[in-house]
């Protein structure tokens, strides 16, 4: 393996990205190092660059969905993880800290750290990730389609699935059909909720809205 990768990395004082070579990371304990197949671009890597959102480090490798595949695990690494294995990565990790994480909790982290924002992510050849975050990937999901598991699937299903606990036949509205609404109109339709409401304000969203679950699609302006 060579010693230098290509990255994407964010400058916050001017606000710029450029592509640069610097050195592939080395995984610690209990982390694996993945070649990145596919990586999305979520709204809030925009929000970064644009100002919208603080930035946490000086300079970041930016990126937080992705697919890929084992490229070296790090010491400790145990739950049958094996180079080549396909996996996507978590788009955040604990910050094994806060009362909740030491006590076993880190689901609940209280100050979860986000993958592109609190360290390195994965616009690059090579990311690191914690090997408990990892999920591996059916032969029969694309790489392309796996990466966007991260965030603009996962959050969604934990705001239905979890947050909301959304039963069969409980009515659900979703104001805002981007990214994460489309996901979250399919998930609650899997789990059963019925009205589905969509509002968003693009007539081609609405429709759209429709075409993948919704029951009715209302424009926010009326």
């Amino acid at each position: 393996m060579a010693e230098t990768m290509r990255a994407q990395r964010f400058y916050a004082d001017s606000k710029t990205i450029a592509v640069e070579d610097v050195p592939i990371p080395e995984p610690g304990p209990g982390e694996v190092l993945v070649k990145v197949a596919f990586c999305g671009i979520c709204h809030s890597d925009l929000s970064l660059i644009n100002g919208t959102f603080p930035s946490q480090l000086p300079v970041v490798t930016q990126g937080h969905e992705a697919s890929g595949t084992i490229a070296k695990l790090g010491p400790g690494v145990t739950g049958g993880w094996a180079e080549g294995d396909r996996v996507v990565v978590a788009a955040g990790k604990p910050c094994m800290e806060c009362v909740n994480c030491r006590r076993g909790d880190v689901s609940n982290c209280l100050r979860i750290r986000l993958m592109a924002f609190a360290y390195d992510g994965a616009w690059a050849e090579y990311t690191v990730a914690q090997a408990f975050g990892l999920t591996r990937i059916p032969d029969n999901v694309p790489m392309e389609q796996a990466a966007i598991l991260a965030d603009a699937v996962s959050t969604p299903y934990g705001a239905v699935v979890r947050t909301a606990n959304v039963g069969i036949g409980e009515s659900v509205g979703v104001w805002g059909v981007g990214g994460l609404g489309t996901h979250m109109i399919q998930l609650a339709r899997l789990v059963g909720a019925a009205p589905i409401i969509a509002v968003d304000i693009k007539p081609a969203i609405l429709d759209r809205a429709l075409a993948v679950g919704a029951d009715y699609a209302f424009d926010a302006r009326d």
